[in-house]
């Protein structure tokens, strides 16, 4: 061993034939469909990392020796290895989004005989449908209005949201249960923490959307738009967001691009909430923004005129929810079709009987093979309004990808409805089903 490492660190060609050696591995790893050399890829990651390390050193040591032939030989090869992986890197990104993507997982299942199995349904939210359940929501029907408004180069605008600021600090308890039970948000958690998404609603439904973003380019004034309520005062995004206290003095939104459109990322900070709002359009002014914080300041003006019956309200309207989400039977939940094959909504109409969250586990029906566990339980994971009353369901939806499988070839799998309560008492199931679904594909 010791006799490796002396030629390691003595050899001004060996350091950089490892690492691409490695690289090479990792290229073939994430192209491979076999699940161990897809596992193996990330652990070829690290060994990449330590290999970048050892050419460095190899280097450094050159230098420190006095072999100044060596040493900058290494340098340039460090800077040979660095295009080899840009290049790779480039090459696999391609390749990932344009190439095949079967993953065989379903070629030798088969859907048995014998028992019930359900098949998803279309989602009622789509808009092509809206008109004949009953339209748009106000918030929609707001935003898409002031987007045909010209608009213009003034960027600055004023956060003064003061209801929403007192709704949130003085009636902290309600206000949490007006937004849980409320179908116009999607309540869930993250790391430990709790956010709402503002849905936009098609015929009286709301309509999941990828982490709560809402776009359209396709219409003459683009645009996309997502408004969070960061319960908990803690940011969900990743992104660098400019952060500003609700109030009366104007602020200036820092401007980027996204999508060819302008981009702004402002956090309002509301006492006892803070409010994330995501903008992208075509014009400077933030038409999107000014739209939202005035829906919002309306929807939580009409909250603090009654708080408990805005809760009570809001309640109803999910029970409402309820009755459509659960259509014939009473499984609890329902499966609705996505986008594409392998993207799917949970319709969920159940009743815990505590507070707590609701998510889901799905496991291929022949072989007990658990589907996207992690991601799964992430994405379809949910707050759920509760009453002492058995027969009271409420409703909700959050969407999801299973990534097993491959378009065309459908198989059986059962889906289970988990309930973790907010007591801590335990985990329980609440209701379980089988479908016959299909794998999502790049």
């Amino acid at each position: 061993m010791k006799r490796i490492f002396e030629t390691y660190f003595t050899s001004w060609w060996l350091p950089s034939l490892v690492y691409l050696g490695l690289l090479a591995g990792f290229s073939g790893a994430v192209l491979s469909t076999w699940r161990p050399l897809v596992v193996a890829a990330d652990c070829l990651t690290w060994m990449m990392g330590i290999a970048l390390l050892g050419l460095l050193a190899v280097s450094i040591r050159h230098f420190i020796k006095k072999q100044w032939g060596k040493g900058f030989v290494s340098l340039l090869l460090i800077v040979g290895c660095g295009v080899a992986t840009v290049l790779a890197v480039g090459f696999l990104a391609f390749a990932t989004m344009f190439g095949p993507s079967e993953d065989g997982f379903a070629d030798n299942l088969k859907i048995p005989e014998g028992i019930e199995i359900a098949e998803p349904e279309r989602d009622a939210s789509e808009e092509s449908e809206a008109a004949s359940f009953g339209g748009t929501d106000e918030l929609q029907d707001a935003v898409r209005k002031a987007l045909t408004i010209p608009g213009n180069d003034k960027v600055e605008l004023t956060p003064d949201m003061p209801s929403i600021r007192k709704a949130a600090t003085d009636h902290a308890v309600t206000f949490m249960e007006y937004v849980e039970a409320s179908p116009d948000w999607h309540v869930f958690l993250e790391r430990g923490n709790r956010f709402a998404s503002r849905s936009w609603s098609y015929g009286g439904e709301p309509r999941d959307e990828l982490h709560g973003y809402i776009s359209d380019f396709i219409d003459a004034a683009r645009f996309q738009t997502r408004c969070l309520l960061c319960l908990d005062r803690k940011q969900w995004s990743s992104y660098s967001v400019q952060h500003e206290e609700e109030g009366k003095n104007p602020i200036l939104p820092e401007m980027t691009k996204g999508n060819e459109l302008h981009e702004s990322r402002v956090m309002i900070e509301c006492g006892g909430v803070w409010i994330e709002l995501f903008e992208q359009s075509d014009n400077l002014e933030r038409r999107v923004t000014k739209a939202t914080m005035a829906a919002l300041e309306k929807e939580f003006s009409e909250f603090l005129a009654n708080p408990k019956a805005a809760a009570a309200k809001a309640r109803g309207r999910s029970s409402e929810l309820a009755k459509r989400l659960a259509g014939p039977g009473t499984h609890g939940f329902r499966l609705l079709t996505g986008m594409q094959p392998g993207i799917y909504t949970v319709a969920y109409s159940l009743n815990p009987g505590e507070a707590g969250s609701v998510y889901l586990k799905a496991f291929e029906v022949t072989q007990g093979t658990p589907l996207s566990a992690t991601r799964l339980e992430e994405k379809s994971k949910t707050r759920m309004t509760w009453s002492n009353s058995p027969e009271e369901r409420f409703g909700a939806k959050a969407g999801f990808t299973v990534y097993e499988g491959d378009w065309g070839k459908p198989y059986a799998a059962r889906f289970e409805v988990w309930f973790e309560p907010d007591s801590g008492k335990g985990q329980r199931k609440l209701s379980e089903r089988v479908f016959k679904i299909e794998g999502w594909q790049r």
